[in-house]
């Protein structure tokens, strides 16, 4: 499962990493910071509505924003 963040640096990264690691400790997580979309994926959580909007409000606590990508495609 991928989401587009608004992260902008190492910092970020690190705070949004600490955030999902602590919800979810059972899953692999990677935030790429060079890529357009600072795409934050995640392997070892089911891919579904429920589990998505439990990561976009995890960023959310952490005071950032996302938007769960399908395919390429971004799902609000």
């Amino acid at each position: 499962m991928q989401f587009k963040t608004n992260a902008v640096c190492a910092h970020c990264q690190d705070s949004i990493l600490k955030a999902m690691r602590s919800r979810f400790p059972n899953a692999e997580w990677n935030l790429d910071l060079q890529s357009a979309d600072k795409v934050l994926s995640v392997h070892g959580i089911p891919e579904d509505a429920d589990h998505a909007q439990q990561v976009l409000k995890t960023l959310e606590e952490t005071g950032f924003k996302g938007a769960w990508l399908t395919q390429g495609v971004e799902n609000d």
